[in-house]
């Protein structure tokens, strides 16, 4: 077997492998949360997509809402999309996962998901939507761009 010395070493080096994981693995979402995110960010998409900007801003979270009038939602919409045109295709590539208790963001935990999109007049723009998990145990949308 491993001298004693070395034995002490495999011992500390097992326990901090076990615990990175364990802090990496307990700031991971469950499956059940990505899935219930996947729902709202594919509705909230077809609103956009249907040109129903109105209705996407109702599907938006508290703090989305208070931040940005539904009157400002519906002209950012309108502008990008207007000069976009129709979305041919989108393709997610990323997503994140974080909990947030920085000041200026409510407290929370957050999916972000990044998609590159082919659209009729512009080819690879990259749309991030995020979602943040609200009081009321619901994902809701809490921002989205696109570059």
């Amino acid at each position: 077997m491993f001298p004693r010395k070395y034995r002490v070493h495999i011992f500390l080096t097992v326990i901090a492998l076990g615990i990175i994981f364990f802090s990496w693995r307990s700031h991971q979402p469950g499956q059940q949360r990505i899935d219930a995110s996947e729902v709202v960010i594919s509705s909230f998409l077809e609103l956009v997509d249907a040109g129903q900007y109105e209705q996407s801003w109702e599907s938006c979270a508290a703090y989305l809402k208070n931040e940005t009038p539904q009157q400002e939602w519906v002209k950012y919409f309108s502008a990008v999309r207007s000069v976009a045109g129709k979305l041919l295709v989108r393709k997610q590539f990323k997503i994140s996962y974080t909990k947030s208790n920085d000041e200026g963001i409510p407290n929370g935990e957050y999916m972000v998901y990044h998609y590159e999109s082919n659209f009729q007049n512009k080819d690879h723009l990259i749309e991030t939507v995020t979602v943040m998990l609200e009081p009321d145990n619901l994902w809701r949308i809490a921002s989205y761009s696109i570059k």
